[in-house]
């Protein structure tokens, strides 16, 4: 497989990711407390992290690394106590 193809391939991967992390996002919207919504938008942005990291596109790693950060259940995120406290999300921590 050539280097464009695989380019190709992530760039597919990544739309449907960035739908999912869209309609995951909207989910939350409606529903601040659905912890499956939430995981899955964590779990949407450690996979674009994870490919962009073995394809070696590091800004773009760096990019989602942050956002992964800000995972309200992940004890570096300075949203960690506020969701620890309410027992659930805001939109704002999402």
């Amino acid at each position: 497989m050539s280097e464009s193809n695989i380019v190709q391939d992530f760039l597919v991967e990544s739309y449907e990711n960035l739908d999912r992390l869209d309609r995951d996002l909207v989910g939350l919207e409606k529903n601040p407390k659905d912890a499956d919504a939430l995981a899955g938008v964590f779990r949407t942005i450690h996979t674009i992290k994870g490919t962009c990291g073995f394809l070696g596109f590091t800004k773009l790693e760096k990019v989602a690394h942050v956002g992964e950060a800000r995972r309200p259940t992940h004890p570096q995120s300075r949203n960690y106590d506020r969701f620890a406290r309410h027992g659930g999300c805001s939109p704002a921590d999402a």
